[in-house]
């Protein structure tokens, strides 16, 4: 491994080494740190482009401590290393490959690990798996990389956001989100994270790993390690992005003379004289998106301070009109040693975010921009003929046209957002340290609009109107931890105390105002009628002890327990607490005796327990308390008095909602590492629910709050990483993960809850004991009478005629699995990589076709309808226009919520690829790329994409609706990355 060379006499000590790896190639970028902790020494620094390093004044005591270290390899140390007291010494280090990097120290919960330790089920994802792909947001980095960890977007916009879902939905109507910390400190603001400063997620997904965050981690933890200074050379990098995209396809409509022939189909009809243009609302709409992304960060330090600096710009154009999305980011990591005990450091990050949204999906209802862009009469053109006003729907005189709809509301969305903490850690002694964090997390958002009074049908009707709202959160936390870690002999045992104390106040306000005098004052005091104004300050406080012990013996058999109590003040005085308690146990049995020389195929094999309870506590503050609100009015004499309104009941015994898991895993390493295998089962029950309970009216009220109810999840995960070529030129690596969730309500308190409303024709959403979450609710159709050319649906009473209960569950949104597979190609100074994502199984409610195939209304259609039935005898699958139809049983039967508009929503995806080549020059990396994205999707189904959720990503049972979703786009972009 070495060689040491005495050279000329020299008064102090120098070291001089050589950096490779096995096939002899020079490492640029090691780390190389030498230490005398009896002298108090330590000097850092890393190799060059040529893999060489020198220090020039060493202590000259002859002996030393010299650690190499590089990403991706096994470090090397040479303890007690001799040098020549009065001359050169020469030192060769061959570094070998950590392969899936098994002896890395990842991030748990308040501590660190070696990721071969482990004995809950975690998943961990390096800064890596975002290096070939560009991400705007870290749940892009994120999807399809983890098995059981499900990424849900609403929509293809770029201020969408998104949720993610760890093993299933655990509640009905609480929360499903994750807990997310970002170097320690709690957030639920996400979507303004800079991808670019992230160093590694760490998935906690099982009981185990979460119970240590307790009423938090109910629906699973997110460790987000944000990158950090190191000892050595400065580093700066700097990264930048430009891309197009463009939508999928357009689907197909009516043109302007067939839209006529539908209208007098329908019993209308229109004078194309006077309306005569021929309009494809899609050419309208839809342009091409743009993208542009820019970073810089410096990382350096020494021995004693270490720093990481970076700043960035992100700009996004949607692909529609007027849609567009900036952000802002400035992050500083700073640590420094004081001494041999006391380290201090803080983690600072701001965000400014800008966005202006169009009206989509539910939110957006029936007038919505994306729903009229397929529905909007073809027969009108942009604006009138003096351009001052945009044109309206020849049917629908209070309906502007779809541009009008996108153009017409002048609005924006900005929030700032700053999170950060400082630590203080003293090592009490060479076992036992202790640590104290302050965290902070403030962030203010503000919503503006302006209806202009001339314009739109919305705005004359109303004489303008304007919008101001605010929504502020202010959240801290202090943390204060000690920690001992013992090894005695083959023992090696840890301990974990801890307190931990939170508050968040949210202050939310809004004000409306309409009647203005012309367009120039577009701020909220030029309206002369206040339409509404209102206002909300709510405070949660909580508290929680923390406790976690770990034992393992002989790198063989592994117990960690966690015990965490928890107080929120969400509950009632009586229920405040809940105790949550978890341990996993693990069995390294490639270690024993009997198997390693039995089966030498097999490097390292670890079988898994895990059991534990986790609580969520996401509901709304005060919820156990009798509400109140100040908007009631009452007169008395001959004046108005304002008052107050009981809102809902109040219930002492509110209390956690509680998710039980048992997890069954092993972790697997074959063929001198370079196939890893990891596989788990696991069985989640979710008691105690948060639900609305009906209650009799009598009351005056109609449901409460009440722990009642039961949820299951149950599945499988499995993943595999490969290393499937590694030549000195060329490298081939595979990872692969599939995971399957059954997810099943126990019991809603022995009731039926509906949700998923679409706009005038009811809810589409049951939920109900035996079913999934996301079950389809409405009639099931049978095709079309070809004597009639209406729907048939299947009834229980022919006599009786179609009746709300021949309703029935009519489709699962739930896949029945979904994989991920990402290969990675090196050849000298070239990579290649892609990232194949599938979703199989599930089931997708195009309540968009409800409206632009269900002929009940003026509105324009999809080319679909061409194939209506006209005529008795016409075999068709599309019914007879709806509209005015007095041969149907009643209004609307053609254009219910049925099966008739349930699809398959499995796809193939080839989520990205990219192709890169590295520029090796003398003191600098310069790396160009292509990428594309959402280059082509294999799928049968008919709406713009297959992945949408028109009820937006945090809902937890109207999932898999489109409803005017606003759809995902395909992108190519070219990129540089430089590193100096």
């Amino acid at each position: 491994m070495l060689v040491a060379v005495l050279a000329n006499a020299q008064s102090a000590a120098r070291l001089k080494g050589l950096v490779q790896d096995e096939n002899g190639r020079a490492i640029t970028g090691a780390i190389v740190v030498a230490k005398n902790d009896k002298l108090h020494f330590s000097q850092g620094m890393q190799t060059d482009t040529s893999g060489t390093f020198y220090f020039n004044n060493l202590p000259n005591n002859g002996f030393i401590s010299i650690t190499v270290s590089y990403t991706g390899y096994i470090p090397q140390l040479f303890d007690n290393y001799s040098l020549s007291k009065d001359g050169l010494t020469t030192m060769y280090v061959k570094l070998v490959k950590d392969t899936f990097n098994l002896g890395e120290v990842v991030v748990v919960g308040y501590g660190t690990q070696r990721k071969k330790d482990i004995t809950g089920s975690i998943a961990v994802v390096s800064s890596k798996a975002m290096e070939n792909r560009p991400n705007v947001q870290f749940g892009d980095a994120l999807e399809g990389k983890a098995a059981g960890v499900q990424i849900i977007k609403s929509s293809g916009s770029p201020q969408s956001g998104f949720s993610i879902r760890i093993r299933g939905t655990s509640s009905i109507t609480s929360g499903s989100e994750p807990l997310y910390l970002v170097d320690g400190v709690p957030t639920q603001s996400i979507s303004e994270i800079n991808p670019s400063d992230i160093e590694s997620f760490s998935i906690l997904k099982d009981a185990s790993a979460a119970a240590i965050y307790g009423a938090s981690g109910a629906n699973g933890v997110v460790l987000i390690t944000t990158k950090r200074g190191n000892n050595g050379k400065t580093i700066v990098s700097f990264d930048s992005y430009y891309g197009i995209s463009n939508v999928r396809k357009k689907i197909p409509v009516l043109n302007s003379t067939q839209y006529a022939q539908l209208i007098h189909d329908m019993g209308e009809s229109i004078d194309l004289g006077v309306f005569d243009a021929n309009t494809n609302w899609q050419d309208e709409l839809f342009r091409t998106g743009t993208s542009q992304n820019l970073n810089l960060s410096v990382r350096g330090g020494n021995a004693k301070s270490t720093f990481y600096l970076s700043g960035g710009i992100v700009r996004q154009n949607g692909v529609v009109i007027n849609n567009t999305m900036n952000r802002a980011n400035f992050k500083a990591n700073l640590d420094h040693k004081i001494n041999n005990i006391f380290k201090i450091g803080t983690s600072l990050s701001y965000n400014r975010w800008y966005d202006v949204d169009v009206s989509e999906g539910a939110n957006g209802g029936a007038n919505s921009v994306l729903l009229n862009t397929l529905t909007g009469a073809p027969v009108i053109k942009v604006y009138n003929p003096t351009g001052t006003k945009f044109t309206v729907d020849p049917f629908y005189q209070d309906l502007d046209n779809p541009v009008g709809l996108a153009k017409g509301n002048d609005h924006y969305y900005v929030k700032n957002r700053f999170l950060g903490n400082a630590y203080v850690e003293a090592n009490i002694t060479a076992d036992l340290k202790a640590r104290t964090m302050l965290g902070y997390e403030n962030f203010a958002g503000k919503y503006q609009s302006f209806v202009d009074p001339y314009k739109t049908t919305e705005g004359r009707s109303k004489k303008g109107m304007a919008n101001y709202s605010s929504d502020a959160n202010e959240y801290w936390m202090s943390e204060n931890t000690l920690t001992y870690q013992k090894l005695f002999g083959k023992h090696n045992f840890g301990a974990m105390a801890g307190f931990i104390a939170s508050k968040t106040v949210a202050n939310v306000a809004s004000i409306s105002t309409r009647n203005f005098a012309n367009g120039n004052i577009t701020t909220v005091n030029g309206g002369s009628i206040i339409d509404g104004a209102t206002q909300s300050i709510t405070q949660i406080a909580t508290s929680s002890v923390i406790s976690r012990l770990t034992y393992s013996y002989d790198d063989k058999y592994y117990f960690t327990g966690n015990f965490r109590a928890d107080g929120s003040s969400v509950f009632g005085p009586q229920s405040r607490w809940g105790y949550f308690p978890a341990f996993s146990v693990a069995w390294r049995i490639s270690n024993e005796a009997f198997f390693k020389d039995r089966v030498p195929a097999i490097n390292d094999l670890k079988f898994r327990f895990s059991w534990g309870d986790v609580g969520n506590s996401q509901i709304a503050a005060y919820s156990y308390l009798g509400m109140i609100a100040a908007n009631g009015s009452y007169v008395f004499g001959n004046k108005v008095t304002a008052g107050y309104t009981p809102t809902t009941l109040g219930n002492d015994d509110l209390h956690w909602e509680t998710t039980r898991q048992t997890d069954i895993g092993f972790d697997m390493s074959l063929f001198h590492s370079r196939l890893i295998l990891t596989a788990d089962y696991y069985n989640k029950k979710t008691i105690d629910l948060l639900l609305q309970s009906p209650i009799p009216g009598s009351s005056g009220y109609t449901t409460v709050l009440k722990n009642v109810g039961s949820l299951q999840n149950r599945g499988f995960e499995f993943t595999a990483s490969s290393k499937n070529i590694e030549a000195p030129n060329l490298t081939w690596s595979t990872d692969f993960n599939i995971s399957l969730n059954r997810n099943k309500v126990l019991n809603v308190n022995d009731g039926i809850i509906y949700d998923g409303a679409i706009n005038s024709k009811g809810n589409s959403i049951i939920v109900k004991a035996g079913l999934p979450l996301g079950s389809f609710f409405g009639y099931v159709a049978q095709g079309v009478d070809p004597k009639t050319g209406n729907m048939i649906y299947k009834i229980a009473n022919a006599d009786e005629g179609l009746q709300t209960s021949d309703m029935a569950v009519i489709g699962n949104a739930n896949p029945k699995y979904s994989f991920g597979i990402t290969n990675d190609f090196k050849y000298k100074n070239w990579n290649f990589s892609f990232f194949v994502q599938s979703v199989q199984g599930n089931q997708i409610l195009n309540a968009t076709r409800i409206y632009s195939e269900g002929m009940w209304e003026l509105r324009n259609q999809s080319a679909a309808v061409l194939n209506r039935w006209k005529k008795e005898g016409d075999i068709t699958n599309v019914p007879r226009p709806d509209y005015n139809n007095t041969d149907a049983p009643y209004s609307n039967y053609n254009s219910q919520i049925s099966s008739r508009f349930v699809e398959d929503g499995s796809y193939i995806r080839l989520k990205s690829l990219t192709l890169g080549y590295t520029f090796k020059l003398k003191s600098a990396n310069l790396k160009l790329y292509c990428t594309g994205e959402n280059l082509f999707t294999i799928t049968r189904y008919s709406g713009y994409d297959p992945e949408v959720s028109a009820f937006g990503h945090n809902s937890n049972t109207a999932i898999g609706v489109d409803f005017g979703s606003y759809p995902q786009t395909r992108s190519i972009i070219f990129g540089l990355n430089a590193t100096f």
